[in-house]
C-alpha cells in the first residue's frame, strides 16, 4: 500500500513538473515577445 502511494505521488510530481515547464517556456515566449516589440 505505502509503494503504490509512493507511485501515485511521484506520477503527480512528474506531472506537476511538466505542467510548470509548460508554464515557463510559455512566459518566456511572452517575455521575449515583449521585449521585441518594444
Amino acid at each position: 500500500k505505502v509503494q503504490h502511494e509512493l507511485d501515485e505521488a511521484e506520477e503527480r510530481a512528474d506531472i506537476a513538473e511538466s505542467q510548470v515547464n509548460k508554464l515557463r517556456a510559455k512566459s518566456r515566449d511572452i517575455g521575449t515577445k515583449g521585449l521585441n516589440e518594444e
